[in-house]
């Protein structure tokens, strides 16, 4: 469940980085009558043009990893590194026990990508970077944004807009948080709600504080006993920050990390990440239909795209009961689509996704820090379209700006 991969919370500016660019600016969520008219379009149909052999894709590498606590306060290190536990499934847990209890983060605040641009300043203010240009890139932007993009062709109905800045080479991508975005989530009905808390607490009963090939058998049931008496915190996350390449594109993000599967290695420790979801059991060949053409697309995008290779899926009934854990390699999610009617391609995601980014370089220019774009998908048009803003606040922080000098 991520900031980093939801419009707020890092899974979330700086010429004028004042406290006012945290909250949400309605002024500037939607764009203006006179800036509606795009200054370039890029249309989905056909998708047969992105059936093609797949653009180049590498492995994601880890640059440097950091932790928000308890508090919502970042920290560079590895505090909130959970490590991979089965959950006991008998007796059924309840995904909704502790609703009521739970500690949830101001989803009013819009944190940008603060959290990931610090990241990358604190690794060039402190000279960490393996290589010089480990912390450059054509573009720098959450995985959340980019998997948007990824399953557009297979979400048709799903509408996305982001803010764009270009400073240099560099292409800075954020989700376009606006009020109603804001009052879908403060408005959502609490059966809603108890879903999304479902997948936190599906998390907590997977999750030790240490590796546990290091504990001994008592130690273990000891942390499993706290995991399951735990109250829910949503501020707590640990987020990896990595670089990859798609076609000719560098691109540097960052994402929300579940847990790990065993003391993290230092090199290539996406490796041994691991993705925590849950679903409702797939009790008849609809839902299964379902659970394949649209969940699994997005499960596959958002692990393929950090280089983490297995996601652990929890079942639960409507009553919330926990009843089958499967794991779910990420390199068999496309063959197990592959062949049925109506299912997505993972060839045309990562085509149509590499034209998108194109097209951004294509039509986006350095205006200096102040300058704003803002790219939309409509699914009314069925097309990508992208608006100058004119001079708008950066939302680039401050420690980022000041980095970009060294």
């Amino acid at each position: 469940m991520s900031n980093s991969d939801q419009p707020f919370g890092a899974k979330r500016r700086a010429s004028q980085n004042d406290t006012s660019r945290n909250t949400l600016d309605t002024k500037h969520a939607r764009l203006e009558p006179e800036m509606r008219t795009p200054i370039a379009r890029l249309g989905i149909h056909p998708l047969s043009k992105y059936r093609q052999a797949c653009p180049q894709f590498k492995e994601p590498r880890e640059i440097i990893s950091f932790s928000y606590d308890e508090t919502r306060q970042m920290r560079m290190d590895n505090h909130q590194l959970k490590y991979y536990y089965p959950p006991r499934i008998d007796p059924m847990p309840s995904l909704f026990a502790g609703f009521e209890q739970q500690i949830c983060r101001d989803s009013t605040k819009n944190e940008h990508i603060d959290g990931l641009l610090n990241a990358l300043a604190f690794v060039r203010t402190k000279n960490e970077a393996a290589e010089p240009n480990d912390t450059r890139a054509d573009f720098v932007m959450y995985r959340g944004m980019l998997t948007r993009i990824f399953v557009t062709p297979f979400s048709l109905r799903d509408a996305w807009s982001m803010n764009i800045a270009r400073v240099g080479a560099t292409i800075y991508v954020e989700d376009n948080v606006t009020d109603e975005m804001i009052a879908d989530r403060s408005g959502s009905s609490e059966q809603h709600r108890r879903l999304m808390y479902s997948g936190y607490k599906f998390e907590t009963l997977c999750m030790v504080d240490e590796p546990p090939e290091t504990l001994s058998r008592e130690q273990l049931d000891e942390q499993l006993a706290k995991q399951a008496r735990e109250v829910v915190n949503t501020h707590s996350e640990y987020c990896t920050v990595f670089r990859t390449q798609l076609g000719p594109h560098s691109i540097i993000s960052g994402a929300e990390v579940d847990c790990i599967d065993r003391a993290k290695p230092h090199e290539f420790p996406n490796r041994s990440y691991r993705e925590l979801k849950t679903s409702r059991c797939l009790d008849s060949e609809k839902a299964r239909n379902s659970f394949e053409r649209f969940k699994l697309l997005k499960f596959w995008a958002q692990s393929f795209i950090a280089g983490i290779p297995v996601v652990t899926v929890g079942f639960r009934d409507d009553e919330g009961r926990l009843k089958e854990v499967q794991d779910i390699r990420t390199q068999d999610m496309p063959r197990m689509v592959r062949g049925k009617p109506r299912m997505w391609e993972a060839n045309v995601c990562m085509n149509f996704a590499n034209q998108v980014l194109q097209f951004i370089k294509d039509n986006v220019t350095d205006g200096g820090l102040d300058a704003q774009y803002r790219i939309e998908y409509s699914p009314e048009e069925a097309q990508v379209q992208i608006y100058s803003l004119g001079k708008r606040p950066s939302f680039l922080t401050a420690e980022y700006i000041k980095s970009l000098s060294k």
